[in-house]
């Protein structure tokens, strides 16, 4: 229960027969009218009470949406039992320094509480309407709470297979072109997946573990292509706190070397380097003629992590290079396990 839940019917009960008392303050011995004042308070106290009850406990009192009206109908029923039923304890039992009906026609004083219980009823429904808004509101956060969690984690669950699927292709291909390779790819490979199963967990980790785990990347990509692919990384040292989600790097020279053809001639030239706080991964373009099939789940899978988790990409061609950038987060209070 709220202090504004606590606090307004102790006003309201203590306010509105004071103003009934102000208003005939010059008809009225304020002395003996005090014993009135308190009785006045008490009732309308235990009407304001009376009426919250149900709402109060709601597990004795189980409403179907259908019964609104009738509960509405019964609640007023109720309140003019309670009002008659004072009535009558007033003029019949209570003595005329107490009774309210003792200076004043019984017909006023059953309009006044009458005024009252409206007056009450208006404000309790206003409460219960606030506070059931404010009940929407937060059950909606939580929804979407769950929601950022769930896509989240979808997104993590996807990167094992992902990386996996597209290591094996490669291995494929290597096995039929070079059987020497091959094993060399596959040892390199195994304890990269280790990496990969760990890393998958969190939600970030630091520039300077995915940079370790990128150049242990790069010794597959050696493998295969053999000198085909050039990589340079520029980041300044004082960068290498700051968080990213992990196996973004990867993904994204991956998703170079997938989509571009790389030779001796002609090899594929990959930057990584800082500017205003975020990371720049650029490649050059050469499309290869053909690419097998993907499931396009790389670069949009990035997008998606990073616009719940960081902000979103940007990333777009430029005249011949292809330039992805990745916001970058400060906090390390934000490293997960």
């Amino acid at each position: 229960m709220t202090r504004i839940e606590r606090l307004l019917p102790i006003i309201l009960s203590l306010l509105l027969p004071g103003l009934s008392i102000i208003s005939n303050r010059g008809d009225l011995n304020l002395i003996q009218a005090f014993p009135k004042y308190l009785v006045s308070v008490l009732f309308l106290y235990s009407i304001w009470r009376l009426n919250d009850y149900p709402f109060k406990h709601p597990s004795w009192f189980i409403f179907r949406v259908g019964e609104t009206k009738m509960v509405k109908a019964l609640m007023v029923l109720i309140n003019v039992v309670y009002i008659t039923f004072f009535l009558v304890l007033d003029y019949f039992l209570l003595p005329s320094w107490l009774s309210l009906s003792s200076t004043v026609p019984i017909w006023v004083v059953a309009a006044r509480l009458t005024m009252a219980s409206l007056v009450f009823a208006v404000f309790q429904q206003a409460l219960r309407m606030t506070k059931q808004q404010e009940s929407l509101y937060t059950q909606n956060l939580l929804l979407q709470t769950e929601k950022l969690k769930s896509e989240l984690e979808t997104m993590k669950q996807q990167i094992n297979p992902h990386f996996l699927f597209n290591s094996l292709n490669t291995l494929i291909d290597l096995i039929e072109d070079d059987q020497k390779k091959a094993v060399g790819f596959v040892r390199v490979f195994s304890n990269l997946y280790r990496v990969v199963l760990q890393s998958s967990r969190r939600d970030f980790v630091f520039l300077e573990d995915e940079l370790t785990f990128l150049n242990d990347y790069w010794e597959l990509l050696k493998i295969r292509f053999n000198g085909a692919v050039h990589l340079e990384v520029n980041i300044p040292d004082e960068m290498s706190k700051v968080l990213i989600p992990p196996l973004s790097l990867q993904l994204l020279i991956e998703n170079a070397v997938k989509h571009n053809q790389a030779t001796n001639e002609n090899p594929l030239r990959i930057e990584i380097f800082e500017t205003k706080n975020t990371l720049v991964i650029q490649n050059n373009i050469n499309p290869k003629p053909f690419v097998s099939y993907s499931e396009g789940l790389g670069l949009v899978n990035l997008q998606k992590r990073f616009s719940l988790l960081v902000a979103p990409i940007e990333y777009g061609e430029n005249e011949d290079l292809f330039r992805v950038i990745l916001p970058l987060k400060r906090n390390s209070h934000e490293l997960q396990d």
